[in-house]
């Protein structure tokens, strides 16, 4: 089977829906199909359908016959016409009917020519700058309407208004004393509103700078046997290629002492001794300049206790824990702890404690003495 041509198929599916349009209206004309506006360079193919048969023609603006090869003729109800919007300005057909009646009947469609938005010039979609300088990016784009312009980065629209990164009423995009911060992508937008239509073309934005370097701290405080994590701060573009010194000599991965990732950035020092004090040099370099910051690493080892403190502390808590016990014996056998042990171990009580149970005897007598009608029994 012979594949249908686009335009003849989409000729097709006009004259179906003008069968259906007719079907429920009588002596009246309309034009398929109804919209307005036409992209410019777009061709399109318009349908006059009537309710009844009669002599139809197109006409233009002027009420002048429309002679072209593009007009046919499907039935005696219906005509069409091939128009292509090859210029700006607005134009206007007319459908002319006349029915075998005798009456006649016109409609017409006044098409207006748009435009998708476009942009003009080229925009490079890499550029890359010196930081310190000032940057302007132009952005401009036809459309009809003319489009608006704007500037997106990070999802958010840079403001018009005059600041370090701005848009000028042209769509520029202006960036003062550029920074490695300001590097990224940015987006120009041509958007129609009327239409909700929208273009966009990116900038890949790149700021070359002479590398920096810093510590958070400048000094740290290790524990002797422990491992020390020294981290140097480095930016810049090209990026930096980072080195270590200690002393006159450099400081290199070895896997035992010192360990350095791959970056550079982060050096370790394994298992710290004593020697390993001193100042440690990160160095950053590219081909725009070079820097280094100091570390000053100091190795503190860990305090011990002589041998007379430790036997202090040792007879201090039996001291307390004798009388914690002695305490709590007397509460509990009405005796100290050292005269607990000795009643046990010689089985002997002494005279003190002897005379204390004679006097609780003789309390617990007179408990048992009664007196009755002021004699006593």
């Amino acid at each position: 089977m012979r594949k249908m041509e686009p335009h003849r198929y989409f000729t097709s599916i006009l004259i179906v829906l003008a069968a259906l349009v007719g079907c429920s209206t009588q002596n009246k004309l309309q034009i398929i199909p109804s919209r307005g506006h036409m992209y410019l360079g777009e061709s399109l193919t318009f349908l006059c359908k009537a309710g009844s048969e009669g002599t139809m023609k197109w006409l233009n603006g002027e009420d002048e016959e429309i002679q072209s090869d593009e007009i046919k003729e499907i039935d005696e109800s219906t005509i069409s016409i091939g128009l292509t919007a090859d210029s700006l300005e607005p134009r206007v057909i007319k459908c002319h009917m006349e029915y075998e009646s005798g009456e006649t009947e016109e409609t017409k469609l006044t098409l207006s020519i748009i435009e998708k938005s476009q942009f003009v010039g080229d925009l490079e979609k890499q550029k890359t700058f010196s930081s310190g300088t000032s940057v302007q990016l132009p952005c401009q784009a036809k459309g009809i309407p003319l489009p608006k312009i704007s500037w997106i980065r990070n999802g958010e629209t840079v403001p018009s208004s005059q600041g370090h990164i701005s848009v000028s009423t042209d769509g520029t995009l202006n960036i003062n004393n550029i920074q490695l911060a300001d590097s990224g992508v940015y987006s120009c937008r041509a958007w129609i509103e009327e239409r909700k239509e929208e273009a966009f073309r990116n900038v890949s934005v790149i700021v070359n700078a002479p590398p920096t370097a810093w510590f958070q701290n400048s000094d740290l405080n290790v524990n002797l046997k422990s491992d020390a994590n020294l981290t140097c701060r480095v930016t810049g573009h090209p990026l930096p290629k980072v080195t270590w010194t200690r002393g006159s000599g450099p400081v290199t991965h070895d896997g035992q002492k010192y360990v350095l990732s791959a970056t550079g950035q982060e050096l370790s020092v394994l298992q710290l001794d004593v020697s390993d004090e001193g100042e440690y040099i990160c160095s950053a370099q590219n081909k725009f300049g070079q820097v280094s910051a100091t570390l000053t690493l100091q190795v503190i080892e860990a305090q011990t206790l002589s041998k007379g403190v430790l036997i202090g502390i040792v007879l201090l808590i039996i001291l307390v824990l004798l009388l914690v016990i002695d305490l709590t014996c007397y509460r509990t056998k009405r005796r100290g702890f050292l005269m607990f042990l000795t009643s046990k171990v010689l089985r002997n009580q002494i005279p003190q404690v002897k005379l204390e149970e004679n006097e609780k005897k003789a309390s617990a007598e007179k408990s048992h003495v009664v007196k009755i009608s002021g004699v006593e029994a």
